[in-house]
């Protein structure tokens, strides 16, 4: 595939592919034009412009419903979404750490020492706003890995023999917090591929989540 997101991380694809304004004016000239959506989302992807070039992709892809090639491009864009927003997560869960170390050693604030321990506006606000960055960053993360399993669950309408997608469906609905979407994926990889090298690791992976809904449910 051309100009696509492999091309990105390869370095390629910078002067091979369309201009981003000729693919633009396509585009404004004639939005249901799907060879146009399909030049613009690869020229957003050629300049690095991963998150504009989704919801292009999207539109062809919804224009073009079996370009399974597409879908997957889509669904990888989805997945390194995510992967961004924890990373972001991260740093910001490390900088509430870093504004209030010493949050879980304090006295209670119901004691006077605690309250006057407690009363560091400075460091409580940007605690607070790191705390809110991380809820939001998450939150994001998580609909990006929703957003990539619904991907992946109509790549394996139209490839239901192939192996390695449930996988990715696996991985992708697990991460969006959608349990048994992954299990049933993780059970028909083990049909389609039994005697592959991970089978053995997702065999161990379904006992855990099994496991986990049982004690969770009792």
């Amino acid at each position: 595939m051309q100009g696509g997101i492999g091309d990105i991380f390869t370095g390629r694809g910078s002067s091979g592919g369309p201009s981003l304004g000729d693919a633009q004016k396509k585009v404004d000239a004639n939005p249901r034009d799907a060879e146009a959506l399909r030049e613009l989302a690869t020229a957003l992807q050629t300049e690095g412009r991963l998150d504009e070039a989704v919801p292009v992709l999207d539109r062809f892809a919804r224009l073009r419903p079996r370009d399974d090639a597409a879908l997957r491009e889509l669904a990888t864009l989805y997945v390194s979404r995510a992967g961004r927003l924890r990373s972001e997560a991260q740093q910001a869960q490390a900088r509430a750490q870093f504004a209030n170390p010493d949050a879980d050693l304090l006295p209670p604030t119901s004691t006077p020492l605690g309250q006057a321990l407690a009363d560091r506006p400075i460091s409580n606000a940007i605690a607070s706003q790191a705390q809110a960055e991380l809820s939001s960053k998450i939150q994001a993360m998580q609909e990006a890995f929703r957003k990539a399993q619904e991907t992946y669950q109509r790549i394996v309408v139209l490839r239901p023999e192939d192996a390695p997608t449930q996988l990715e469906l696996a991985d992708a609905a697990l991460n969006a917090g959608d349990t048994p979407v992954a299990i049933a994926a993780y059970k028909r990889f083990l049909e389609l591929a039994p005697d592959d090298p991970q089978a053995p690791l997702v065999e161990e992976q379904i006992k855990r989540l099994e496991g986990s809904g049982t004690s969770s449910s009792g």
